[in-house]
């Protein structure tokens, strides 16, 4: 499974609790296709990444691309009619976004924008939006729509070589927030956010992946997207949310089906691996944020019981708050991992296992790897191996198609 270049493909299938009583919904809006005003290459792409996160989490999502002003003005108003009766209501947007005036609009594919005039009549009110989810109990809108425009900053340049203000600024403006909601944008207010060098923008891919860790509370998570989007692109792009929630929220419970166990006087490990599902060609991440005092040995376990090693060296290494490590790959990384024709398909398990002292010793790895496959085999995918070899793992089943 591992030749000159690493060949794996892992995916962390996150199911929501069973015994979740909350109703959640999501509209996710991917604009990227805009006829005049500049195309975006990952907007769509990034719908759809956020998309599979969201119905893994447990969400009933409408995914829509390329929406012109009457299918933008149409989706949003059955969403917000379908959420009156959500417990939890949440809304990506990836595509154009202007502010005038201190009014944020989000941009239809057939916007025009021949003037500072037409943004009003073109596009679409984030208030029209914030205001019709007011009475959900919880809702969180994400905008990855602080794109680079480029008719946009020609608006800018005319209204700067005029003596009365066009009430233009770059990127989105300061929203005020009712109830138990959060807005969050892909960067600070009046600054630009990256397409993505690659398939998918830096806030979405950061999203994505941390939308599934189980038992981190939203505000949390929106740090960990903050550091990770502010890391890929070497602080230039910095989120920010805006919320005065006094509830708590998580995407994934600290109970469900997946949350991981508690380890005695250390913080626990969190694990995941994204997109959701891969086939052949496709190539996927890990994150692994490994608790203080372990030293981690990656490996992989296929259907049939195969165990292949995953070397430390293949992951980017990152230290966290509280002692924690972050073990990463990313796609287009020096070791991506993608999925290969030879590889099993199926239900697999890729995860880590503190290594123990003396685990030189060929034997004791021998009886290591027997407790582990044993711990699997009985579908104890976490927690401590027996005694004589006490030490922590976690596994995540996934799936190659």
């Amino acid at each position: 499974m591992i030749l000159a270049r690493l060949v794996l493909a892992v995916m962390l299938a996150v199911h929501a609790d069973a015994c979740l009583a909350e109703t959640r919904v999501a509209l996710v809006m991917g604009n990227g296709g805009y006829e005049t005003i500049g195309r975006l290459r990952n907007a769509a792409n990034d719908a759809d990444l956020v998309a599979r996160s969201l119905t893994d989490a447990g969400f009933a999502v409408t995914a829509t691309h390329d929406l012109d002003e009457d299918a933008m003005g149409q989706a949003i108003d059955t969403f917000v009619t379908a959420a009156r009766t959500a417990d939890v209501a949440v809304v990506y947007y990836a595509g154009h976004g202007i502010q005038k005036d201190g009014e944020n609009y989000l941009m239809p594919v057939d916007a025009k924008l021949s003037s500072a005039s037409a943004i009003a009549r073109e596009g679409i009110a984030l208030s029209d939006l914030t205001r019709g989810l007011e009475q959900v109990p919880i809702s969180l809108i994400f905008l990855d729509a602080c794109r680079n425009n480029p008719f946009a900053e020609a608006l800018l340049a005319q209204s700067s070589g005029n003596t009365r203000s066009a009430g233009l600024q770059r990127g989105l403006a300061v929203v005020q927030t009712t109830g138990d909601m959060l807005v969050a944008f892909a960067t600070l207010p009046n600054t630009t956010a990256a397409d993505g060098e690659g398939e998918n923008s830096p806030f979405a891919r950061a999203l994505a992946r941390n939308i599934p860790f189980p038992g981190i509370e939203v505000s949390l998570l929106m740090k960990r997207v903050t550091a990770d989007v502010m890391q890929e692109t070497g602080g230039t792009q910095r989120p920010q949310q805006l919320s005065q929630m006094q509830r708590e929220f998580y995407f994934v419970p600290p109970h469900g089906t997946n949350a991981p166990a508690v380890v005695e006087g250390v913080n626990r490990s969190l694990l995941t691996v994204y997109p959701p599902r891969v086939d052949v060609g496709q190539e996927v991440s890990v994150v692994a944020d490994v608790q203080p005092g372990c030293t981690p040995a990656f490996v992989n376990v296929a259907p049939s019981g195969r165990v292949t090693p995953v070397p430390l060296s293949y992951f980017k290494t990152i230290a966290m708050a509280g002692g924690q490590t972050r073990y990463e790959i990313s796609p287009g990384s020096r070791y991506g991992l993608v999925v290969q024709e030879q590889d099993e398909k199926g239900a697999n398990l890729f995860g880590f296992f503190c290594v123990p002292q003396g685990i030189e010793n060929k034997e004791r790895k021998k009886t290591l790897l027997r407790a582990l496959v044993q711990n699997l085999s009985d579908g104890k995918e976490e927690g401590q191996l027996a005694e004589p070899l006490q030490n922590y793992f976690q596994f995540r089943r996934y799936v190659i198609d």
